[in-house]
């Protein structure tokens, strides 16, 4: 049982860890790419391959940081302990107006971009297109959890 507010305790502990870690990402990224720039890094194999490294250790650490927070917040996947008051009733619609902003904004840049690159190669727009679709089934889920919570915390107060 949880209350209202461990949805949004959770949800700043990974949004303050994942903007550290593309800050982190852009400060390890920017000597890289001027190193590859300036001739010290000379072969696209070698980028490839320190890229590759990179990847698997962002990989790494959004996995730990996954792990962390399921053990931190394990409560929050539970319902509801007691009925939703107004303000929190509030947060709640405008994380799912939001969200569903963001499902849109996601939409239009799919669009968007498979109509940019039409006459490109197609494993870049294949890719492209997963990874954007991916972003907006996670965003969906989101809102279906955050609906599925609104409900229980007004069924509740009835």
């Amino acid at each position: 049982m949880i209350n209202g507010t461990s949805y949004f305790a959770a949800e700043k502990y990974l949004r303050r860890r994942f903007l550290f870690l593309t800050f982190g990402g852009l400060i390890i990224l920017f000597p890289l790419v001027l190193a590859y720039a300036h001739g010290l890094i000379s072969s696209p194999r070698a980028l490839g391959w320190v890229l590759l490294g990179y990847v698997a250790c962002v990989t790494f650490v959004v996995l730990v940081i996954l792990r962390n927070a399921r053990a931190r917040f394990r409560a929050s996947a539970g319902t509801l302990a007691e009925p939703l008051d107004d303000a929190m009733r509030r947060k709640y619609r405008r994380r799912v107006r939001f969200l569903q902003f963001g499902v849109a904004l996601l939409a239009l840049a799919l669009v968007y971009g498979l109509w940019d690159t039409r006459d490109g190669p197609w494993p870049p727009r294949l890719a492209g297109a997963v990874m954007n679709l991916v972003m907006q089934a996670a965003i969906i889920h989101s809102i279906r959890r955050l609906r599925k919570e609104l409900k229980q915390g007004t069924e509740g107060q009835r």
